[in-house]
């Protein structure tokens, strides 16, 4: 047989094989998201372990068993180029961001390595002992699991490479799936997408004048809502369940995913961030009341089945959560004031929105304005030592609000009108948030991973505030847990970061 008669062949089966769909991705994200409940159930009882073993057996029949409507996105071939693309972006963002410590990692990550670490040695469940109390790890640890799984054999180099590949795969495909709904402007949104931010520069401007922070959000001391840089260089085990479940809603108002999908989805995620699918909730809640009759379809039914399976695990996640700080923000003198100022820094590209509604898709008109209530709503309580609700709560809504802004931007002729104007001033201005983030991963010099305990991390960068978003008192501890395991993690006397550049006590 000669050379050209086997390329003829190829070539033959090359076109007669089915092309790879985007549903691929989408069942490749979701399947994060359960494999990581999956992992945890080994440290609970047969009691709590089987339902949600059984919620994410059923939940990922209801994934797979999905059939995208036709000529729709999901049924389209995979665009090999630009998921390639979307990516590499997502890897250079998450190295950026300080994964593998390749470039320099926020403070926020040397707890998330301690975590990573104790997971990667010991496994689920942990107990530490702090001043003679003894504690459980009760924590969103959805982003860890699978990484610590795969460091037990490959050691903590290789948890933080697995947590690199897994989250660049989420990043990388939720990008994928953006670039792939603003069609022929893609790449322009997709890079305001990525930028978008308050105006947080104006307010520092005013307190600080140009002796500016390297980090620009924290103007204000009570509420905070993040740029999306700042969302994946910080907190990407929150940013990442907060994008996938506004994804699922952008795709549920255009009818190319059921609510069954978002449902399950929203279950899965609460394992990686609570408080982003708190910040999902309504939403969800809003699409699904449009749904009058269809809400009672048998695939709704059955993911709501699988999503009660989930019930331990959300238990698990409110173990001893009175002691974490939390009351009315709104009861607070000068809040009013606060507030108004807040608003308009934060979201005053929902402005634009209501000047531009024509060109914001009929599709997604509705759920734009439900994700602005949301931000509307957000300050007036506060959860967690710096208010975690604002920041964490919010990514849904924000992803929305900046997809639609973006889109936005780029259908706007840059025609000196005062629409263009105020975008163009809007885009230059938030630039300034996410570019000193970007700064400080290029400047600051990047330090070696620890595998310190989280109780010794933790007394080495913030020890005023106890981590009580991360340890439960064990007496808390129900029984359908499992028992409590006599060996306890301590804080080590013993060095950390010898080479962190803002940490020169991390020897004591």
């Amino acid at each position: 047989m000669t050379a050209t008669t086997l390329q003829t062949k190829a070539e033959a089966f090359a076109q007669t094989r089915a092309p790879l769909r985007n549903l691929l991705l989408l069942h490749l994200g979701v399947l994060v998201f359960l494999l990581s409940n999956a992992a945890l159930v080994f440290g609970f009882r047969a009691i709590a372990a089987a339902p949600i073993l059984a919620g994410c057996a059923l939940a990922a029949f209801l994934l797979f068993s999905f059939r995208p409507k036709q000529n729709g996105l999901l049924a389209a071939a995979i665009d090999a180029k630009t998921l390639a693309a979307c990516l590499a972006l997502a890897v250079a963002l998450l190295l950026l961001g300080g994964e593998t410590h390749l470039f320099y990692a926020n403070l926020d990550w040397l707890v998330r390595d301690a975590v990573l670490s104790d997971l990667t040695r010991q496994g689920f469940p942990l107990f530490y002992r702090y001043e003679g109390q003894d504690y459980l790890l009760r924590a969103p640890l959805g982003m860890y699991l699978l990484p610590a799984v795969i460091g037990h054999y490959a050691g903590l180099v290789g948890a933080h490479i697995a947590m690199l590949a897994q989250n660049a795969l989420l990043l990388g495909v939720c990008l994928y799936f953006i670039a792939k709904l603003a069609g022929a402007r893609a790449a322009p949104l997709l890079a305001l997408f990525i930028l978008f931010s308050g105006l947080d520069i104006l307010p520092q401007l005013l307190r600080e004048g140009l002796e500016l922070p390297d980090h620009l959000e924290w103007w204000n001391s009570s509420i905070q809502y993040s740029s999306h840089v700042t969302q994946l260089f910080w907190v990407p085990n929150h940013a990442l369940p907060g994008w996938w479940a506004a994804l699922l809603l952008l795709l549920l108002v255009r009818e190319e995913v059921d609510l069954a999908l978002v449902a399950i989805l929203f279950a899965a995620s609460l394992l990686w961030s609570p408080l982003a699918a708190v910040g999902a909730a309504p939403l969800i809640g809003f699409c699904a009341l449009r749904l009058r009759g269809a809400l009672f379809s048998s695939r709704i039914i059955a993911a709501a089945a699988a999503g009660l399976c989930f019930l331990p695990i959300a238990l698990y996640l409110t173990i001893d959560a009175e002691s974490v700080k939390h009351g009315w923000l709104a009861a607070t003198p000068g809040f009013a004031l606060l507030y108004l100022a807040f608003i308009l820094v934060e979201i005053p590209h929902a402005a634009i929105l209501v000047a531009a509604r024509d060109k914001i898709a009929k599709s997604d008109h509705a759920l734009v304005a439900a994700c602005v209530v949301v931000l509307l709503a957000l300050p007036f309580y506060y959860f967690g030592p710096n208010n975690d609700l604002a920041m964490r709560a919010s990514m849904p809504a924000l992803f929305l609000l900046a997809f639609a802004f973006a889109g936005v931007a780029v259908s706007t002729p840059r025609d000196g009108g005062r629409l263009a104007s105020l975008i163009s001033a809007i885009v230059i201005v938030s630039a300034a948030t996410p570019a000193m983030e970007i700064k400080r991963a290029l400047v600051s010099p990047a330090f070696a991973i620890s595998d310190c305990d989280l109780l010794t991390s933790w007394r080495k960068t913030d020890p005023s505030i106890f981590p009580t978003n991360y340890l439960a008192r064990i007496e808390t501890l129900p029984a359908w847990l499992g028992a409590a395991s006599e060996a306890r993690l301590e804080i080590e006397q013993r060095s950390c970061w010898p080479a962190h550049p803002h940490l020169p006590d991390s020897r004591k």
